[in-house]
């Protein structure tokens, strides 16, 4: 995701799978804004990260509903930790992630 860093379309975002340590990684993040849910309204991001073990998040050791991503609400905002909902779209490359 370098060309996309230079571009500042990328920020650092904490990784904390279910099992195993958090890990700092690069992302495309598109804050979608405020959807409904169950019992109200919550924030709603799509992450878009490298499909892989080292630099991203390995789609095949992924626990989407137990893993989750700290990020802020806006850019340099504060992170707060979130969940991974599910995964929108993946390829052998990038995985698209729905995150509330």
């Amino acid at each position: 995701m370098t060309i996309l860093g230079r571009l500042g379309l990328t920020e650092t975002v904490n990784y904390k799978p279910a099992a195993g340590e958090a890990v700092e990684i690069v992302a495309c993040v598109d804050r979608a804004g405020i959807i409904a849910v169950q019992e109200g309204r919550a924030p709603e991001c799509q992450v878009c990260v490298l499909n892989d073990a080292d630099e991203g998040i390995d789609a095949a050791n992924m626990d989407v509903g137990a893993d989750g991503i700290d990020l802020p609400d806006r850019v340099g905002g504060t992170a707060v930790a979130r969940g991974i909902q599910r995964i929108v779209s993946q390829d052998a490359d990038f995985l698209t992630l729905a995150v509330m």
